[in-house]
């Protein structure tokens, strides 16, 4: 009965950060404001989290441990020599599915009111899964033809990640496999070619 208490106390917790969050700005957010919003007391609050950040942190981390889950762990090793499947599409796909089936907290967390840092930390687990199937792979490495190794990864990174922040600034309109479809058209294309 306790644990079932505690899980209800989080989930109401969650509800109203992500509410709170994004009607006034989680610097404007106190500990008082999220008790009272979820119906606790300041002292139920403090067994759970030391304070505001301690909540946002222990709430965004289970999200980047759930994305590190998808991304880098459910890898397929067959070809990992297809520089296309350097960021599979069904592992992006399934990427998608989780930020769409927990959407209201991930936008929050995304917005300009959310936490800075938490779509560097998504890019950060995109770049830890290119580096995880460049070492594996027996043939793929960034050219060194035109650009720099940093600055090719950090092209193909924020080209990806601009995606992901544009469908979830929409509100995530469009279907994970439309927007999965257009990450991988993405890798395939130039900047330039989109001029054309």
């Amino acid at each position: 009965m306790t644990k079932k208490r505690n899980t209800q106390t989080k989930e109401n917790l969650k509800k109203s950060f992500i509410k709170l969050v994004n009607a006034k700005n989680f610097d404007s957010v106190t500990v008082s404001d999220l008790a009272r919003d979820s119906k606790i007391n300041r002292g139920t609050f403090y067994l759970h989290y030391l304070d505001k950040y301690d909540l946002m942190d222990k709430l965004e981390v289970e999200v980047i441990h759930n994305l590190k889950q998808i991304l880098l762990f459910d890898v397929n090793l067959d070809n990992l020599d297809d520089p296309i499947e350097l960021i599979p599409y069904e592992s992006i796909l399934n990427a998608l599915i989780y930020v769409k089936n927990d959407f209201e907290f991930i936008k929050t967390l995304a917005s300009d009111g959310g936490d800075p840092n938490f779509m560097l930390m998504v890019k950060d687990i995109l770049s830890e899964m290119i580096d995880s199937k460049i070492q594996q792979s027996e043939k793929l490495t960034f050219s060194q033809q035109m650009l720099p190794e940093d600055y090719a990864k950090e092209i193909l990174l924020s080209s990806i990640v601009a995606i992901i922040i544009l469908w979830i600034k929409k509100d995530a309109q469009e279907p994970p496999e439309e927007i999965a479809t257009m990450i991988t058209k993405a890798k395939q294309i130039s900047p330039y070619e989109l001029l054309i």
